[in-house]
C-alpha cells in the first residue's frame, strides 16, 4: 500500500469511528487531523472537505464488499460479512440515517444488498429451467424485501439487535427460495420453450 492510499483511509476511518460519537455535522476538520495524527496541510491535500471523505469512504466500502468473494458458507454468516458496518459501526449507521447524507448511507446499503442477494440466487437456480424474466423477478422480489426491512428498522432507531434482523431475513429467504423457484419451473414447462436452463458452471 502507497503512503498515500495509507493515508486516506487513515482519514476515511477517522471519520467512520468519529460517527460513533456523534453526527457528521459536529465532526470537525480538527477532530480528523487529531485522530489521524496528521496536519490540516496533509488534510486538504486529498480531500475538500468532510463530505467528500464521506463519499470516497462509502464508494470504497461499497466497492470492497462487490469484490469479495462469496463463500457460500451460509446465507447468514455471509449476510453478516457483508454488513459488517452495520455490525461494527450502528452508532455511525444511525448517525449517518438521521443526516442530510442519508441517500449515500441508503445507497450503500442498496448495493452491497442487491449484489449478495444476486450472487446467492444465481446460486440456488443453477440446472433449473427459468425464464431470464423469472430470474430477475427473484432478484428484484428479495433485494426489494431486503432492503425495505432494513430501512424500516433505521427508520425506527434500530432498537433491534442488528443480529437478530439479519437473522430474521435470511430465515425467510432460505425457508422459501427453493419453493419459489419450484413454482416458476413447474409453471415454464407447462407453457412454452423460451425458458433457460441456467448453466450449472
Amino acid at each position: 500500500m502507497t503512503m498515500a492510499k495509507f493515508t486516506r483511509q487513515a482519514i476515511m476511518y477517522s471519520l467512520l469511528k468519529l460517527l460513533q460519537e456523534k453526527s457528521i455535522d459536529k465532526i470537525t476538520v480538527k477532530d480528523i487531523c487529531e485522530l489521524c495524527e496528521i496536519n490540516r496541510n496533509t488534510f486538504y491535500y486529498y480531500y475538500s472537505d468532510i463530505y467528500q471523505v464521506l463519499e470516497e469512504l462509502l464508494k470504497f466500502e461499497t466497492e470492497k464488499s462487490l469484490k469479495e468473494d462469496q463463500k457460500y458458507e451460509s446465507f447468514y454468516k455471509d449476510f453478516l460479512k457483508r454488513y459488517h458496518l452495520i455490525i461494527e459501526y450502528k452508532k455511525a449507521v444511525y448517525n449517518l440515517y438521521n443526516s442530510k447524507n442519508r441517500d449515500l448511507i441508503l445507497k450503500y446499503f442498496q448495493d452491497i444488498t442487491e449484489d449478495f442477494v444476486e450472487k446467492y440466487v444465481y446460486k440456488e437456480v443453477k440446472g433449473k429451467k427459468l425464464l431470464p424474466e423469472d430470474i430477475k423477478f427473484i432478484i428484484d422480489f428479495y433485494s426489494s424485501s431486503m432492503i425495505g426491512n432494513i430501512f424500516r428498522w433505521m427508520r425506527k432507531g434500530m432498537q433491534e439487535k442488528q443480529e437478530q434482523l439479519i437473522y430474521k431475513l435470511s430465515v425467510t429467504y432460505q425457508v422459501t427460495i427453493k419453493a419459489l423457484i419450484a413454482q416458476f419451473e413447474e409453471n415454464n414447462c407447462k407453457k412454452s420453450d423460451k425458458f433457460i436452463t441456467v448453466p450449472k458452471n
